[in-house]
C-alpha cells in the first residue's frame, strides 16, 4: 500500500482508520462496507465510515474517548470489572454513573480515566489511518443522513442525554445531516485500492497513536473546552517519558510511576 505523509497532505482530506491487522485485505481488495459491531442495531446499511480533515481526526479521537467511558462504565461493561455485582449493586452503580457522565463528574475521576487511557493507548497502537481519495456526490454525498442521530431523535430522553454527552460541541443535533468527524460512503460503496494510502507521520511513524498525537500538537492551541484528549495525551507523554527512562537503564525504585495518573 503506497505511502502518504500526514503533514503534506490536504487540509480537507479524508481519513479511515481500521486495525493493522486488515493491512494486507485492504492493500488487495479495497474497503468494503459493512456494518461493524459497534454500529450493529445502528445503521440499517454497511457503509465505510470516515472523518473530514486534521480536525475531524480530533473531534472523533474525543467522541471515542467519550463514548468508550460509558462503555466500560456503563451498562455494557466492556472490560468485565462489575460481572460479580449483584442485580442490586449493579443498579446503584449504574444510577451513580449516570449521574457522572451526564453531569461531567467523569471528566475528574482520576482512577476511571487511567484505566480508560491504558485501554485507548493499546487500541490506538493496534490500528492506523488511511486517507480515501474519494468525491463527493461520487462515492459519498456530504449531505446524506446520519442514521445515528435519526436513531436518538427516537430514543428514550435519558439515552438522548447520554447521546449528546458523546456527540458534544461537534455535532448540530437539530439536523440529520452527518458531521464532518462522522461521515460515511454511500451504502454499499467500496473504495478501490488505487484510492488509499496509509498515513505516516514525517518521521515515518504509521501507528494510529503517532498520528493523534502530531495532529494534536500541530492544533493543541485552538480555543476549546477541556477535552478527554487533552488528558489522554498527557497521559501518553508522561508514560512514554517514563518508558525511555526505563529502557535508557534507569532503576525502577528512581522513578515515580504515580506520576503518570
Amino acid at each position: 500500500m503506497e505511502k502518504a505523509v500526514l503533514e503534506e497532505l490536504k487540509e480537507d482530506s479524508l481519513f479511515h482508520f481500521t486495525h493493522k491487522s486488515d493491512a494486507e485485505r485492504i492493500s488487495k481488495s479495497g474497503l468494503k462496507p459493512v456494518i461493524g459491531d459497534n454500529a450493529s442495531g445502528i445503521e440499517k446499511t454497511p457503509k465505510i465510515f470516515f472523518s473530514k480533515g486534521e480536525l475531524g481526526i480530533i473531534k472523533v479521537t474525543e467522541v471515542w474517548l467519550r463514548w468508550l467511558m460509558n462503555r466500560i462504565y456503563g451498562p455494557n461493561d466492556r472490560l468485565g470489572m462489575y460481572k460479580n455485582l449483584t442485580p442490586e449493586e449493579n443498579n446503584k452503580r449504574l444510577s451513580d454513573w449516570s449521574k457522572e457522565f451526564l453531569n461531567g463528574e467523569y471528566k475528574n475521576d482520576s482512577n476511571k480515566k487511567t484505566q480508560l487511557f491504558e485501554y485507548f493507548y493499546q487500541y490506538l497502537k493496534e490500528r492506523q489511518y488511511l486517507v480515501l481519495d474519494i468525491e463527493d456526490k461520487k462515492e459519498y454525498d456530504s449531505n446524506d443522513v446520519d442514521e445515528n442521530k435519526v436513531n436518538m431523535k427516537n430514543q428514550n430522553p435519558i439515552s438522548m442525554s447520554f447521546a449528546k454527552v458523546m456527540y458534544g460541541e461537534f455535532s448540530n443535533m437539530d439536523t440529520p445531516i452527518m458531521d464532518d468527524w462522522n461521515m460515511h460512503t454511500k451504502s454499499g460503496v467500496s473504495i478501490d485500492t488505487s484510492k488509499i494510502k496509509k498515513v505516516v507521520t514525517k518521521d515515518g511513524k504509521d501507528d494510529m497513536l503517532s498520528i493523534v498525537m502530531t495532529v494534536y500538537d500541530k492544533h493543541k492551541d485552538m480555543p476549546h473546552c477541556h477535552f478527554l484528549l487533552d488528558d489522554f495525551v498527557e497521559y501518553v507523554k508522561k508514560k512514554e517519558s517514563l518508558d525511555v527512562m526505563m529502557n535508557e537503564g534507569e532503576k525502577d525504585d528512581k522513578i515515580n510511576h504515580s506520576r503518570i495518573y
